[in-house]
């Protein structure tokens, strides 16, 4: 304990996860989530709840096994590569596809001296709106990125982020993709090039910078995905 308070002196540790609740937003077709009290305090002296959603509930970890037949579930992931030093891209003036042009020229405005191996995109994408808002209408086709999002990576862009050998990529939104893709090409390219996915992380109270980033999906064996907890640290 003394080691971890060492470490965290004069350090903001910043949670970037979205709650799990019945009333956020989930993709379409996505299980809906239930919290449903199965013990109370004062009928059994303690509280148990039965929880029920999809693997890819709130901020989540994609495992390869969600898009590639001979991938692997999120319980055989290396959690060594899901921490490390992260840079966060301001991407919310973006609209449409991300392009590895894009990526690389922020990446060299940046001016990255330190070995980054995570790199978070903050687009804007996802609202944090509940349900009985006037931004509500998830399960609409109609209404697409628009609900959604409309900043995503194209394939050149996920190339790119094999190619610079990223350990794990982050976004603000329900997917990398666009919403309308059925085919999934980012989400190939980046799982087939040994890159983690983690999606619908929180960050509009976050600023542009440079983080120690630590996320830890749940062990669920034989898993396409699982919600996860991300973390970031900053750097004083």
């Amino acid at each position: 304990m003394l080691i971890v308070e060492k470490i965290l002196v004069k350090r903001k540790v910043i949670d970037i996860s979205t709650p799990i609740s019945p009333f956020m937003k989930i993709f379409p077709g996505d299980p809906e989530p239930i919290i449903e009290s199965i013990c109370i305090l004062e009928n059994k002296g303690c509280m148990v709840s039965r929880l029920s959603f999809g693997s890819h509930t709130g901020t989540h970890v994609d495992a390869p096994s969600h898009v590639l037949s001979n991938g692997i579930p999120v319980d055989k992931l290396k959690l060594e590569s899901l921490m490390g030093m992260a840079l966060i891209f301001d991407c919310s003036s973006m609209k449409g596809p991300l392009t590895a042009d894009i990526l690389e020229k922020a990446f060299q405005n940046a001016g990255v001296s330190e070995d980054i191996s995570i790199l978070l995109l903050k687009t804007k994408n996802l609202s944090r709106k509940q349900k009985g808002s006037e931004d509500i209408s998830y399960k609409n086709k109609d209404s697409g990125e628009k609900k959604f999002g409309s900043t995503y990576l194209d394939e050149s862009a996920a190339s790119w982020i094999v190619e610079k050998k990223f350990k794990t990529i982050g976004i603000d939104s329900f997917s990398i993709d666009s919403v309308h893709s059925k085919i999934l090409p980012a989400h190939r390219i980046l799982l087939s090039g040994n890159v983690n996915i983690v999606e619908c992380l929180e960050l509009s109270l976050v600023e542009v910078g440079i983080y120690f980033f630590l996320c830890l999906p749940l062990k669920i064996e034989d898993c396409d995905g699982a919600p996860a907890r991300a973390l970031l640290i900053s750097q004083s």
